[in-house]
């Protein structure tokens, strides 16, 4: 296992990483958005599936980041980025690449059912209810936005860890061949002293998703998508690097 440590980088970092993550993503187009429309082809066929096509979404999405991260080092590398990156993680590090999964669908559970119980807001059926706001009476629309903001508040500091905590974690497991738990606690750990980094590449790239999701048919996520997660690569080169060896 490779003698890391974590960089601790200025609040300016975040736009950096975003545009190495666009540089990134400028020498193979084509290439990233064919990758992002089939893995989103994939993902809606499954969430059709009853009972297990949620729980089979969230098992791949560790997988799915592991491809992307994959593809990333391969471009920033000279080699061809191509759909085959997208088996790495299931051929080089599966198991934790599962357990990672399985802790991610486990913990979102949990907090749909804890923000559920505390503040009376059922976060999945607000969320389908957004998606069709016209579809909405008054009524239910001042009901919605009664519950939304205590919800939401209380759901995104709940969220926050676990995001930490998955952000960096596939990155580790593939490329630094970390267990689970090991991945989980160093992506959490790295996104703890960056904070203000990690803040600001949020705010930033927050801003363009909204940008992405408003332009038709879905064609700003298949751009949006695919930057957020070479900026993700971005992010995991400048943070995890090699330890100063002992004595030097």
């Amino acid at each position: 296992m490779p003698n890391l440590t974590v960089a601790r980088l200025p609040a300016a970092a975040g736009l950096a990483w975003i545009k190495a993550g666009w540089q990134l993503f400028k020498l193979a187009p084509v290439a990233w958005t064919g990758m992002t429309a089939l893995v989103f082809l994939v993902l809606m066929a499954l969430s059709l599936l009853p009972v297990v096509g949620g729980v089979l979404v969230h098992a791949l999405s560790p997988f799915i980041v592991a491809g992307f991260l994959a593809a990333s080092r391969g471009g920033s590398g000279g080699e061809p980025v191509t759909f085959f990156y997208l088996g790495a993680g299931w051929r080089e590090s599966r198991f934790p690449l599962l357990v990672i999964g399985a802790v991610y669908m486990l913990a979102t559970l949990f907090i749909f059912k804890l923000v559920g119980f505390l503040t009376g807001a059922d976060l999945e059926e607000m969320v389908r209810q957004t998606q069709n706001p016209a579809a909405m009476t008054p009524e239910e629309a001042e009901r919605l936005l009664a519950t939304a903001m205590p919800a939401l508040g209380f759901g995104t500091l709940l969220f926050a860890p676990l995001l930490m905590a998955t952000w960096f974690a596939p990155g580790l497991a593939l490329f630094e061949r970390f267990p689970a738990g090991r991945a989980m606690w160093w992506s959490l750990w790295a996104c703890g002293v960056n904070w203000r980094a990690i803040f600001y590449y949020s705010l930033i790239l927050g801003l363009v998703g909204v940008v992405a999701v408003m332009i038709p048919f879905g064609l700003g996520l298949l751009v949006f998508v695919p930057w957020t997660l070479t900026s993700t690569y971005a992010a995991y080169q400048a943070i995890f690097v090699a330890a100063e060896p002992d004595g030097a």
